[in-house]
């Protein structure tokens, strides 16, 4: 591995050779200057204080003074003592504490000094004066004593006195008080006058003070000498040379310490110069190499940039020949290129378009605001590729129409948008003609197919009489052949909506045996003339949420195509059940050959059969499984076909279980027939305004007798349901009052009672026209209704279609059922009839001239045709919505080609809710209108 310095040694070493610098700065020996100063003005000191303290001695032994002694010399004392304070930088803090407190010590001592000096001079002064007047004293004293001891004696005194002076000390006070002793008895021994004695008591006295003075004066004097300042300028000469010695030592410890920290400094300096050499060996021969890779790198790079350049290039070539606009955003959503296309688009220059506001500029101001909200959402969308479809406005004031995908460009610099701008004018006219062909083909092809296989059905059915065999198997061919046609037609139109997202399901929860029990009986037919058994295998109760009619559907054309690939005496079986997952998974298992491995991925294509060729056995239109791959696939799920070799096919698809089963609301249309319900009884009420509200009646209840007497005079309602247990009186009496009034004489009345109508003898029969028995039987209070509020005669069916064909097929058919027929051929005579004449059942097409059938339906809403039950019939495909528009009272939609002839009249009968039993014996011939 090659040596190499990291930036940390080197970060180290640099700070050691810093450090090195610093204990060579620390390390020096400090300068003695200072150390020689204070130390020579500590001498001067003590020299000035011992120079003072002399000629306190000279002045006290009366020699001449050479410095002096004056309070002015010990303020220059003190004041040279003060300037000391400044110690040298070598002490420590706490030696220069010390030499402080010493120096406090000796200004202390210099001031008591002072003032004892100025005490035993002030003593030597009084001193002075009594020795000045002592030898008076004296000498008066002797002359007022007779010659004699005493008189000797104080001469004497005079001269031991003056030799005491001149020698202080105890010897000579003893000798003064040796002389005042003889004086003492040398006046006891003489006699003396009484003026002598006072003389010589005043001469004792003034002895003595001189003595005690002179005492005095010595004791000063010595106290100044034993406790004089130079004895403390001594001591603070030894104390700062003892401080200097400890600083000189610790000095010494230090610059032996550093030393050797110098030591490994050195060291490591000279280890991190050697690894650092062979450092910069290593780095020379990576400089090298890098210079290498640098020459190589840079030929790479000019290679790349040049790719760059012709990349760059390409793209703006793209860019300007994209047929799409392609419109660049900058965070504010303003332009900031504006390719060719995207020009021509809005007829726009790029340098007008570069810098506006991208949606003022591509939204009319007159888009909606939940299109443009709709757009800014778009815009401002960070997940992905947003698409939006949008009117966009050119520069000249046109509106076209155009998808916009915004997408967000992360990269480098600001944030930027990019918008895909695609015309989609051409689109949208290809799409209106497909509308176009598809309307015409449901309209124009679907309509005369049907009343050609309802010509042929009723033909095929003996309506004209028996027709030969030979005619009779041609009419059956050609109705088969014509069905085949119209199956063909409404799979190419299913398809060509799910394709495009046109295809609405209505989704209501359902069992899975219900659906395969439906579609099993709809193919039993085929699967009896091709001699194969169905067999259901549906374990458990499942559901699921979907199209019934579109599932169905699924499920018929998977088992049509199990039976035609079935040999005679095999068995197809349609199985349901739930999954580990929790999802219905349907099936569909046949024994026919199977399905070879390489026509899978191509079955369920358009027009894929297995057998392409033009002497293939099996029929088809090849779109049956594209069909149901899409339905299934609408519902959530994808079918999947499972074929081993020789054993059958499986197809099978799972849909969502359905975990609870919805409710489904049942829309309560207001009624066109207004009924009085009169009972007391709150839950009975209930019950029935439920009931004939869930109908389309109009119901108002009445609590009591009199209510419902105001309620009939007020307004006239078209059947009376009344509670015979009413509180307040009879009912039926009330009834019969009713019938005896020309206005309430026709009135419909139902009786409600516990007792059955024939327990109730003692009840006219022409006062009601049913007795119902609680609890109440709702289908028939329904009919009975429904009878009593019609007018009389055979239930009547209007027929509104604009082919005169297709109205002959239905009336006929109807007819055969026991119905009267009224035909309409355009939505006026439509609304005519219906509130000429008020049928039983409309059966209407949504095509027709003059007012289409959601104009028929909207007119007959306004008045009491909104309760009349209606099928529509035609070829048009509707939406959910369409359905909700065209309902009136219980309203059935069917498709002219997709719903089959038993299922019309199947729906007719139900309809007509029995009216079918009750014809007239003098029925009313059929009316007809062009």
């Amino acid at each position: 591995m090659e040596p190499r310095l990291s930036k940390r040694s080197a970060a180290l070493a640099a700070g050691a050779l810093v450090l090195l610098c610093a204990l060579f700065v620390l390390g020096r020996p400090g300068s003695t200057a200072d150390h020689d100063r204070y130390r020579t003005q500590l001498r001067q000191l003590r020299v000035a204080t011992s120079e003072l303290e002399q000629d306190v001695l000279r002045q006290r032994v009366g020699m001449a003074r050479l410095h002096g002694t004056s309070g002015q010399d010990f303020e220059a004392l003190a004041a040279r003592a003060r300037q000391l304070r400044m110690t040298p930088g070598s002490i420590p803090a706490e030696g220069a504490r010390s030499l402080n407190a010493s120096l406090d010590t000796y200004l202390r001592v210099l001031e008591g000094s002072r003032e004892l000096l100025a005490a035993a001079r002030e003593k030597d002064q009084r001193l002075s004066a009594l020795r000045e007047a002592f030898p008076g004293a004296v000498a008066a004293t002797a002359a007022a004593l007779p010659p004699g001891p005493a008189r000797a004696q104080v001469e004497a005194l005079d001269v031991d006195v003056l030799l005491a002076s001149r020698s202080p000390g105890e010897a000579a006070g003893a000798r003064v008080e040796a002389a005042l002793a003889r004086l003492a008895r040398a006046r006891e021994q003489q006699p003396l006058s009484g003026s002598a004695l006072a003389a010589v008591a005043s001469l004792e006295a003034r002895t003595r003070e001189l003595m005690a003075l002179q005492s005095a004066a010595d004791a000063s004097f010595q106290a100044l000498l034993d406790h004089g300042a130079p004895g403390e300028a001594e001591r603070l000469i030894t104390t700062y040379l003892q401080l200097q010695e400890q600083a000189q030592a610790r000095a010494e410890r230090t610059r032996i310490i550093l030393f050797g920290v110098s030591l490994l400094l050195v060291s490591y300096v000279l280890v991190v110069l050697a690894r650092l050499a062979r450092a910069s060996a290593a780095l020379g021969e990576l400089n090298r190499g890098l210079e290498a890779r640098v020459t190589e790198r840079t030929q790479a790079l000019s290679a790349a940039s040049a790719e760059a350049r012709a990349s760059d290039a390409r793209k703006a070539a793209i860019l300007e020949a994209s047929p799409d606009g392609i419109v660049v955003l900058d965070g504010s959503g303003r332009v900031t290129e504006f390719n060719p296309a995207a020009a021509s688009h809005f007829r726009l220059p790029s340098a007008r378009a570069v810098g506006v506001d991208f949606l003022t500029l591509a939204l009319p101001a007159s888009l909606p605001a939940s299109q443009r909200e709709a757009v800014h959402a778009a815009l401002q969308s960070d997940h992905g590729a947003t698409r939006v479809e949008s009117p966009c406005l050119r520069a000249d004031g046109d509106v076209f129409p155009a998808e916009l995908t915004f997408t967000q460009v992360h990269a480098d610099g600001p944030p930027r948008t990019t918008v895909f701008v695609r015309d989609l004018t051409e689109r949208k006219a290809v799409e209106r003609m497909k509308n176009e062909f598809v309307s015409t083909v449901s309209h124009e092809l679907r309509t005369p197919l049907t009343s050609i296989r309802g010509s042929l059905g009723l033909l095929e059915n003996g309506i004209v009489g028996d027709l030969p065999p030979q005619a009779l198997d041609m009419v059956r061919i050609a109705r088969t052949n014509t069905e085949r046609l119209i199956r063909l037609i409404n799979d190419i139109l299913d398809l060509e909506k799910m394709e495009s997202g046109m295809l609405e399901l209505k989704l209501q929860p359902h069992t899975a045996q219900e659906l395969v029990e439906a579609t099993l009986a709809g193919v039993q037919g085929m699967a009896e003339t091709a001699h194969v058994s169905l067999r259901s295998a549906v374990e458990g109760a499942p559901q699921v949420k979907g199209d019934r009619d579109r599932l169905i559907q699924v499920l018929t054309n998977l088992v049509s195509n199990a039976i035609k690939f079935s040999p005679k005496g095999a068995s197809v079986v349609v199985a349901a059940g739930l999954t580990v997952d929790g999802r219905v998974r349907f099936s569909v298992t046949d024994q026919g050959s199977g399905i070879p491995e390489e026509k899978l991925p191509r079955l369920f294509g358009r027009f894929q059969q297995l057998d392409a060729s033009d002497t293939r056995s099996k029929g088809g239109t090849g779109l049956g499984l594209a069909i149901s791959q899409a339905i299934v696939e609408q519902h959530g799920g994808r079918i999947d076909v499972s074929s081993p070799p020789g054993q059958g096919a499986t197809f099978h698809f799972t849909l969502e279980a359905l975990r609870a089963p919805a409710v489904v609301p049942v829309p309560r249309d207001e009624s066109r027939h207004n009924v009085l319900i009169v009972t007391a009884d709150t839950e009975l009420s209930t019950l029935l305004r439920g009931l004939l509200s869930h109908e389309g009646y109009r119901v108002v209840r009445a609590a009591t007798l009199v209510e419902a007497a105001q309620a009939v005079e007020h307004a006239l309602p078209d059947a009376l349901v009344v509670d015979t247990q009413m509180p307040d009186g009879p009912v039926l009496d009330w009834v019969r009052r009713l019938r005896e009034q020309p206005r309430t004489r026709e009135l419909p009345v139902l009786a409600l009672s516990g007792r059955s109508r024939t327990d109730a003898k003692d009840v006219g029969t022409a006062l009601l026209v049913d007795w119902l028995p609680t609890p109440v039987d709702e289908t028939r209070l329904l009919k009975t209704l429904r009878y009593a509020m019609r007018q009389p005669g055979q239930a009547r069916v209007l027929v509104v279609d604009d082919d005169a064909t297709t109205r002959r097929v239905l009336c006929a058919r109807f007819e055969r059922l026991g119905a009267l027929c009224i035909e309409a051929a355009d939505g006026e005579s439509a609304v005519a009839l219906a509130r000429d004449t008020p049928p039983d059942l409309i059966v209407l097409d949504v095509g027709l001239p003059r007012l289409d059938g959601f104009e028929v339906v909207d007119i007959l809403r306004q008045g009491k045709g909104r309760a009349t039950p209606l099928i529509v019939f035609t070829g048009r495909e509707l939406s959910r919505t369409d359905q909700r528009q065209l309902t009136l009272g219980i309203t059935r939609h069917l498709t002219k080609a997709r719903a089959s002839e038993e299922e019309l009249l199947a729906s007719v009968r139900e309809l007509l809710n029995g009216l079918l039993a009750r014809r007239d014996a003098a029925a009313e011939p059929r009316k007809a209108m062009p």
